[in-house]
């Protein structure tokens, strides 16, 4: 976001239009931010344009990585990396993206390269400390519809809230979820039970959203899973991975596969989607600023004809048994809800 105040002006109105919604294991939190009093739609009509557009999905390495004291000894500060990142973006023409380990150092750094084109989400509306996984946009390309998140649990179980945007593009109408998840590695300890409800969570968001509004939805993140992450989500749901593979049903690995190589980075959208140009970037500017291939891919929408999709309004009847719902604050910070594990 350009500015705190934007940040402050924008956490207002999330907190006065904080609404509840239960998925399966997890609790996804919505709240509108819509230009008008009854929610923005998708453009009514057939716009006869299809949305084309540039997505990616990036680990910046955590400013903390590589301060003193951090693990990532001889690599340059958080905030350099971050302007030779901001670069790259903008060379590849990215017009949406995720980001994951983007610290305060980094967001700095972000607003003074970037902040007069893009926007991003959640900014320093939850915190100065809490834009680790944030879903930035070019403003000219996109606007902000609604700002959400997803509680997912990270190391030890402990729960973050990721983000979860709704986007309208500017030209054709076209509106879209997109998200930025970072699953939990096994760095401090086994995660692997963690990863697995992280990953039901992420599920049970995109049906959800399929289901209730039936558009287009993007999930982004640094998964710290290959092959497994890829048959649970294409399994699970009607998502695509943007750089292919197969899944014929019959369960387990042997059933399904995504294109090699393979990397713990994912780009997924829905099937509507044609997905273009993939490539894992590993040039000189990733490599001296993270140790993750930057993903980028092509996407496509034929042009918009749905009529009316409004907001979903309330708390709906629960697709699977839920946890408890927890009840927002004034300020729109949840409770904490810690989901059990599955097995």
């Amino acid at each position: 976001m350009p500015s705190d105040a934007r940040s402050r002006q924008r956490l207002t109105v999330v907190a006065a239009l904080l609404l509840g919604m239960v998925l399966g294991a997890g609790a996804l939190r919505l709240s509108g931010t819509g230009a008008s009093d009854d929610g923005a739609q998708l453009a009514e009509g057939d716009s006869g344009v299809p949305t084309q557009w540039t997505i990616s999905s990036l680990n910046v390495l955590g400013a903390g990585h590589t301060a003193p004291g951090g693990k990532k000894h001889g690599w340059a500060s958080g905030p350099v990396r971050m302007k030779w990142l901001t670069e790259v973006i903008t060379d590849e023409g990215v017009d949406v993206i995720g980001l994951q380990e983007f610290e305060r150092p980094q967001y700095n750094v972000w607003e003074k390269q970037m902040g007069a084109t893009w926007d991003s989400y959640p900014g320093t509306a939850w915190g100065p400390r809490q834009m680790r996984n944030t879903v930035a946009w070019r403003t000219d390309q996109w606007s902000l519809v609604t700002a959400s998140w997803i509680k997912i649990p990270y190391f030890h179980g402990h729960i973050l809230r990721m983000p979860l945007v709704r986007l309208q593009n500017v030209t054709t109408g076209q509106e879209i979820y997109a998200s930025s998840f970072h699953n939990p590695a096994n760095a401090r300890g086994p995660a692997a039970q963690w990863r697995k409800q992280a990953t039901e969570n992420e599920i049970a968001m995109v049906n959800r959203l399929r289901d209730d509004t039936g558009l287009p939805v993007y999930v982004l993140g640094d998964m710290n899973e290959k092959d497994i992450y890829f048959c649970r989500m294409t399994a699970a749901t009607d998502m695509v991975a943007a750089n292919g593979g197969f899944n014929n049903g019959s369960g387990g690995l042997a059933g399904c596969g995504p294109t090699r190589p393979t990397y713990i980075d994912w780009i997924f959208g829905s099937p509507e989607t044609t997905f273009t140009g993939y490539v894992a970037n590993r040039g000189p500017k990733i490599r001296k600023s993270t140790d993750h291939s930057m993903i980028i891919a092509q996407a496509e929408l034929p042009p918009a004809s749905t009529p009316d999709c409004p907001t979903p309004t309330g708390t709906p009847t629960p697709t699977a048994t839920p946890t408890s719902t927890p009840k927002p604050s004034s300020t729109g910070t949840p409770s904490p809800n810690v989901p059990s594990p599955t097995g």
